[in-house]
């Protein structure tokens, strides 16, 4: 597939991701979900749109945090224009991976070498890795109660002994991790593939490590504030929803309104299809269809998807203005 052909396969399907995510809750009832959005006060798109700015600042500061440790001295302007655009990557692209390669490319753009850059933006993920791996569990527990309520008794052996055989699984693999490493090693000798890495790719891996060993061994108020900085980003993004919610009546947990989220949009982002495709909507109504009816439904996702999707796209194109007027002047 040539170069033209793939970007214009790629923006094809950024347009019918993003068409679909905006008219999937239109599903749930057209004439519901518009009178819900006239109900909508003026006050409350207003807060989505400053919840949304104010997350992508928090991932900004959160870069430009890492940035600085690793003695990069990028303008704080230059790194949240660079924000918006690798969010809007994300948001736009399947598996949202043109977002690792904006990021990188927009950052050694701007100064970082290839080191710096992988190591800010592999930091970037870990630091959300470590925010879901806590989040999630602390979600569930703290909505055990509401969910125990839709498990009907004899669910009640099957859940238990699917929770129970997943756990006994990543048991086991985590134990004989070793031998199936050595195993797929094997498998790939056996093919004729190389299992040595090439000396080019060794030192780049030990430069990104030395870089990592430098970040941990940094202050404790650096990493609070990374750590901070994280979670205002997500609890921000998906705080959204359940601030929606509540402007319409509906007090669900918030943690249930965000354990949800994160399985639900996960599994929509691997579809392949950019937004999710309007899968994770869909998922979102008929999660809490217990508790919101259709027709609120249907208005709170088009709102929320003013506050995770549009404003993102919207704030990308900015970014992208803001670094193309920078360029020019610096020409002239």
């Amino acid at each position: 597939m040539t170069k033209p052909l793939a970007f214009g396969v790629t923006v094809l399907l950024a347009i019918v991701g993003v068409v679909f995510a905006i008219g999937a809750p239109f599903l749930l009832g057209v004439h519901a979900t518009l009178a819900g959005l006239q109900a909508a006060s003026p006050r409350l798109i207003v807060m989505l749109a400053a919840s949304a700015f104010v997350s992508a600042a928090a991932k900004a500061g959160k870069q430009q945090l890492m940035q600085t440790a690793l003695g990069l001295r990028i303008r704080f302007r230059r790194t949240l224009a660079i924000t918006f655009i690798t969010d809007a990557a994300f948001l736009s692209s399947p598996f949202g991976a043109a977002g690792y390669g904006v990021n990188l490319g927009l950052l050694q753009r701007a100064g970082a070498s290839w080191t710096q850059a992988t190591t800010v933006v592999s930091g970037d993920q870990a630091l959300d890795l470590a925010f879901f791996t806590v989040a999630v569990p602390v979600s569930f527990v703290s909505c055990i109660g509401l969910i125990a309520g839709l498990i009907t008794p004899k669910s009640l052996h099957i859940v238990a002994g699917a929770s129970i055989g997943a756990i006994a699984v990543a048991c086991v693999i985590w134990t004989c991790r070793r031998k199936l490493a050595e195993s797929a090693s094997g498998a790939i000798r056996r093919v004729g593939m190389p299992t040595q890495p090439p000396a080019r790719w060794t030192a780049f891996v030990a430069n990104v490590r030395a870089e990592w060993r430098h970040l941990l061994s940094g202050s404790h108020w650096r990493l609070g504030a990374l750590l901070l900085l994280t979670t205002t980003q997500w609890l921000l993004r998906y705080g959204a929803l359940w601030f929606i919610l509540l402007e319409q009546g509906y007090s669900l947990p918030p943690g249930f309104v965000v354990a949800v989220q994160a399985l639900v949009l996960h599994a929509a982002l691997w579809t392949g299809i950019p937004a999710g495709g309007g899968g994770g909507d869909l998922g979102l109504a008929a999660a809490f269809g217990a508790w919101v009816p259709h027709a609120a439904v249907g208005a709170a996702l088009i709102l929320w998807r003013f506050a995770t999707l549009f404003c993102p796209l919207v704030l990308g194109a900015i970014g992208m203005l803001a670094l193309a007027l920078a360029r020019v002047n610096r020409r002239s």
